[in-house]
């Protein structure tokens, strides 16, 4: 991965709230900036660490001058490839003036952003992309059909029925779901 700078956009953008600031950090005074740029909300560098080496990732910190420097330390402990982008002031509408003229002014990172000729198509790995369910391939059947029994008998709406009927085995053990299941469906 190449190094990344605060014109460009990373592929996952993370805002982090300093633990000892109140919510109206987030609620108030990060509003305007959330609404534009919709990173995902951390209070710990944790998800972090999740994220394969091949993708690029900043941080937007917000947090009091006491705090921001030992935050910026243990960011760098648990990814030194995270940009870091600190938003640093002792009073709420300080903070809040700074994220308001970033989302105004569309400079997530305070600075003007490269503009690019076409859109690019992402990294060139594959996309993490949650999902429910199994992903499989072509050609596989991801759930049994139910099977239809042969003994139907004409109906006053349908006076015909010729179902396409499934065999079904007579010493075949009835399907019963999983109980319990084995985890969470995105884990």
């Amino acid at each position: 991965m190449g190094s990344m700078s605060q014109n460009t956009l990373p592929d996952y953008h993370f805002l982090f709230i300093a633990r000892e600031l109140g919510p109206e950090w987030l609620f108030d005074a990060a509003r305007q900036y959330w609404a534009r740029f919709r990173p995902t909300i951390i209070s710990d560098f944790e998800l972090i660490k999740l994220i394969p080496e091949d993708y690029s990732v900043s941080v937007t910190m917000i947090a009091r001058r006491d705090r921001a420097a030992q935050l910026g330390v243990e960011l760098a402990q648990v990814s030194a490839r995270a940009f870091f982008d600190p938003v640093v002031y002792d009073e709420l509408f300080e903070a809040k003036a700074e994220l308001n003229r970033r989302a105004q002014s569309n400079q997530p990172f305070g600075v003007p952003l490269i503009p690019t000729e076409a859109p690019t198509p992402g990294p060139t790995s594959l996309p993490i992309k949650p999902t429910i369910g199994p992903v499989l391939g072509p050609g596989f059947i991801t759930q049994t059909p139910t099977p239809v029994l042969l003994e139907q008998s004409p109906t006053p709406e349908s006076p015909t029925v010729s179902p396409t009927a499934i065999p079904v085995d007579p010493n075949a053990t009835p399907q019963q779901p999983l109980s319990p299941t084995p985890g969470p469906v995105t884990g």
